[in-house]
């Protein structure tokens, strides 16, 4: 190491050469003009050229002029606040290899007390910020294949909706046509009679079975008119069956998107359902509002609320809340959740889009 400590003690100099060239950081100063004052092995060994080579020289004769117009402007930038401060450094190796360091840089001081220099510590993070960099490229590429997985769900509800429709419903319609034509047009015994009349009302109740069933799992009002339309149907459903009070709110501006559509759809109905399971509740209701940047889907009750305390995974578990929860962060929103022996209120925000509308 070369450095100005002539006037120190030789045990301080040593104890400090033992110091800066034991770490396996890099450690320089630089002077107001960039010249290095003072490097240690780890840095010079980087750097490919032996310390006593390297003090004297600027970041020019080192680096390419892309490098040094970011070092030098980091350094001003310390020089000039007089403090202190870490940052992350990009440059490049002997070899070309981009390299990505965390340095703490900081102002060095003249007798005078004016900034005369900068040191810096600098950590070599390359490793790290690849793994980061990686591990963000695989979410951004998992997200992509979930948001896939949902279009494709969504494609095969309405698939199965449409062979529940056309095929199942309309064979069970037919067979009830038929029954109903033999009972009128035979004269079968009273009993016979009395057998055909239950299995008429019987398949009558389960082809409006099947067509509940539909329509939840792909309801045609939402493809065909909008979400606003297919949520009062899901509200009237609820209603009939559970004895529950649904109220519907909206100040949608223009029709959505039909893959949002049939997101947020699928996000009510799961609170809803959740609220018949578990919330005790007499009546619910749903608001939809819109701005230029976002819409909102809010879906409240008067149950019994659960614990605010519960932990996530508590939460989760007891009321059904993860999957909605990856639902909506497919879309790149929100959840948002308040409970309390008032109620609870779900609160989904998602961004919105020109492509949207």
């Amino acid at each position: 190491m070369s450095c100005c400590l002539k006037h120190e003690p030789r045990k301080t100099r040593e104890l400090l050469d033992a110091v800066v060239n034991g770490t396996s950081d890099l450690i320089y100063a630089k002077d107001l003009e960039g010249r290095y004052l003072l490097i240690n092995r780890e840095a010079a060994e980087w750097y490919g050229k032996p310390a006593e080579e390297i003090l004297g020289l600027d970041d020019s004769d080192l680096f390419p002029d892309e490098v040094v117009q970011v070092l030098r402007e980091n350094d001003h930038r310390v020089m000039a606040s007089a403090a202190s401060s870490t940052l992350q450094e990009r440059v490049v190796d002997r070899l070309g290899r981009p390299c990505v360091f965390l340095s703490t840089k900081g102002p060095l001081f003249g007798a005078n007390g004016r900034v005369s220099g900068i040191f810096s510590i600098s950590r070599d993070i390359t490793e790290q910020v690849q793994a980061q960099e990686l591990l963000l490229a695989n979410q951004e590429q998992l997200s992509a294949l979930a948001i896939e997985l949902s279009l494709a769900q969504e494609k095969e509800r309405r698939r199965i909706a449409a062979d529940l429709h056309d095929e199942i419903g309309q064979n069970l319609a037919l067979a009830k046509l038929k029954l109903s034509d033999c009972r009128q047009d035979f004269k079968l015994p009273a009993a016979a009679t009395r057998t055909v009349r239950e299995l008429e009302l019987l398949l009558e109740r389960t082809i409006q079975e099947v067509r509940t069933l539909t329509f939840q799992i792909s309801p045609p009002l939402l493809y065909e008119v909008g979400l606003e339309a297919a949520l009062d149907w899901l509200a009237e459903q609820f209603q009939a069956k559970h004895k529950l009070q649904v109220k519907v709110e909206s100040d949608l501006r223009s029709p959505l998107h039909e893959e949002l559509g049939a997101a947020l759809y699928h996000v009510a109905r799961e609170l809803l359902v959740n609220v018949v399971k578990h919330a005790r509740a007499g009546k619910v209701s749903i608001t939809l509002s819109e701005t230029s940047q976002r819409l909102e889907l809010k879906v409240s009750d008067d149950g019994r609320g659960f614990p605010t305390q519960a932990d996530e995974g508590g939460v989760r578990s007891g009321f059904g809340l993860f999957n909605i929860r990856q639902r909506v962060q497919h879309l790149g929103g929100q959840l948002e959740f308040s409970s309390g022996p008032g109620g609870t209120e779900v609160t989904v925000r998602v961004p919105l889009s020109d492509a949207d509308h």
